[in-house]
């Protein structure tokens, strides 16, 4: 066991900053307001983004107290922190992918308070651990479904309608479409269907706000659908329009309610091996094996990339992909496994492509316009309009200056 409570000497307290013990908490909610909403790369952050950056920032400094190190102000952040950090997931049993997860957060904070490259690599703080404890195993061989735990999708449904009506009616359209629990939550069933598929649109809870339609391919699909639709109100999003109390329900509400209704089936982690995601897995085998174009079986129930071409399999793969809101077909593996010995088969190009490639990627180079004639005198207004010109085709800067 690593030793870990070691009291920081006390630190001076920045200038206009309050020192109090819950002070920091403050400053965190400051800097988190700041930035949280603008990714590294300049785009602008989803909901989502900025709830799982404060959820990690606020965890971190808490733990940080828990193990004696009393910071007054989260700027005063350093590497000492951050290695206490590592270790003491690392004792947790923390999965490799969620620490090198919270890791990329406090790097990003370490930007924010002007400490960049303080925050290293993960093998970095642990160097006694085998390097093979670090690979993130994104490949699932076990099934994640509800069937593939032994667990009766029927029943569940029949318990969930015995408990509240609408949240039966959530957990057919999870299965049928593979939704997420906010987009279940949120979508409008009048409103999302349009006869051969349903419509998951950016503003009703996909991940990134990634909008994607989902076929209607089988006829299980098209008979939840309209079920629910009998059910349901026009113009109305599945979720609860008010609390267990008869008060008006948040999304924040209904997200941890759709949860406890979980519990209340017994769909938990601990005690059925499986959580509410698990019909996404549920829907993504499903879909595989019904894919209309090349159905296939996935590796969770048996198959193997021998089954068809390494193209039709990549093509295959990726059409599951799509309907799961995603663009990369190696996500897939986190849902019904991964093929032992497959590799993506290069991109074809066509010759006509190889040539609008190469024709776009050729320096082209910069025409910086005639020098003026030598009998004109310095500083007259079209030579200094001439340099203007200059400078803004070599640098790139703004010539608009008088």
């Amino acid at each position: 066991m690593y030793t870990l409570a070691v009291q920081d000497a006390p630190q001076a307290p920045a200038a206009g900053r309050s020192d109090s013990p819950r002070g920091w908490r403050k400053e965190l909610q400051t800097l988190i307001d700041r930035h949280a909403g603008v990714r590294v790369n300049g785009k602008i952050a989803s909901n989502r983004t900025r709830e799982l950056t404060a959820s990690v920032l606020f965890a971190a400094f808490g733990t940080l107290g828990g193990l004696g190190y009393k910071l007054q102000n989260p700027r005063n952040l350093g590497a000492r922190h951050i290695e206490a950090l590592v270790r003491h997931w690392h004792w947790q049993g923390r999965a490799v992918a969620t620490m090198q997860n919270e890791l990329s957060v406090l790097r990003k904070f370490s930007i924010w308070i002007g400490k960049k490259g303080m925050v290293r690599r993960l093998p970095d703080y642990l160097p006694e651990v085998p390097k093979a404890e670090f690979q993130r195993k994104t490949g699932q061989i076990e099934s994640k479904s509800w069937t593939g735990n032994g667990i009766n999708i029927d029943q569940k449904i029949a318990q969930a309608d015995a408990l509240n009506e609408r949240f039966g009616l959530m957990l057919r359209l999870a299965v049928a479409f593979g939704l997420r629990r906010k987009e279940v939550l949120m979508l409008k069933p009048w409103k999302c269907d349009h006869g051969s598929y349903l419509s998951v649109y950016p503003n009703a809870g996909p991940k990134g706000g990634r909008a994607r339609i989902v076929p209607i391919t089988n006829s299980y699909q098209r008979a939840v659908l309209d079920y629910v639709k009998e059910r349901m109100p026009k113009g109305d999003a599945m979720g609860w329009k008010t609390t267990r109390r008869s008060k008006p329900a948040t999304l924040e509400y209904n997200l941890k309610e759709y949860v406890r209704r979980m519990e209340e089936i017994g769909i938990t982690k601990s005690t059925a091996g499986v959580s509410g995601h698990g019909l996404r897995a549920e829907f993504a085998e499903n879909a595989a094996m019904t894919n209309p174009d090349k159905p296939f079986v996935p590796p969770t129930l048996g198959g193997t990339a021998e089954q068809m071409s390494a193209a039709d399999l990549d093509q295959a793969l990726s059409q599951v992909s799509e309907m799961l809101g995603h663009s990369r077909p190696g996500v897939t593996s986190s849902y019904y496994g991964r093929f032992e010995g497959f590799c993506r088969p290069p991109r074809e190009v066509s010759d006509e492509q190889r040539q609008t490639r190469s024709a776009t990627s050729r320096p082209v180079p910069r025409e910086i316009g005639a020098m003026p004639p030598a009998d004109v005198p310095r500083g007259e207004p079209h030579e200094r309009a001439g340099r203007r010109q200059t400078g803004a085709l070599v640098d790139g800067t703004s010539a608009t200056r008088q």
